[in-house]
C-alpha cells in the first residue's frame, strides 16, 4: 500500500456535487465530487485515470432546470481505488465566484477560507 504525504495549501470542504470529467481524447463519464478546495478536488469513480493526464471538470450546483455549472480544467495528481485526485489548472472566470460561495459554505473553518481567497486576490488558483 503506498503513503502519500499530505500537501495541501488550502482548506478542504466535504461536499456532494454531481459532475461531469471530460478527458481529452472525449470520453465523459459522470462522477461525484466529495472533496473541494481553491487548489483541487477529489472525485468518486470507478474510472483509472493515468497521473499527469489533464481533462475537464463540469460540476453542476443548484436545482434541475437552474444549475450553474462551474468549469474547470484540471490535472490528474493520484488514482486511488475508489477515485480520483485532481489539482486545478484554470478556472472559467464566471466559475469563480459561485466555487468560493460552495467552498466557503462547506469548510469547518470559513474563515481560515475567507483568509485564503483574500491571500492570493480572490483566484481559486495560483496562475504560474
Amino acid at each position: 500500500m503506498k503513503l502519500y504525504h499530505n500537501q495541501r495549501q488550502y482548506s478542504r470542504s466535504k461536499v456532494l456535487i454531481g459532475a461531469t470529467l471530460s478527458t481529452r481524447d472525449g470520453d465523459s463519464f459522470g462522477v461525484e465530487v466529495v472533496d473541494l478546495s481553491m487548489g483541487g478536488l477529489f472525485v468518486h469513480t470507478d474510472k483509472k485515470l493515468e497521473d499527469g493526464e489533464h481533462c475537464q471538470v463540469s460540476m453542476l450546483l443548484g436545482h434541475a432546470q437552474h444549475e450553474l455549472p462551474i468549469l474547470a480544467d484540471a490535472v490528474v495528481v493520484r488514482t486511488i481505488r475508489d477515485g480520483v485526485a485532481l489539482r486545478f489548472e484554470s478556472i472559467q472566470l464566471e466559475s469563480i465566484a459561485s466555487m468560493q460561495h460552495v467552498i466557503i459554505d462547506h469548510t469547518d473553518d470559513p474563515d481560515q477560507a475567507e483568509l485564503e481567497f483574500s491571500s492570493h486576490g480572490g483566484w481559486i488558483f495560483s496562475p504560474k
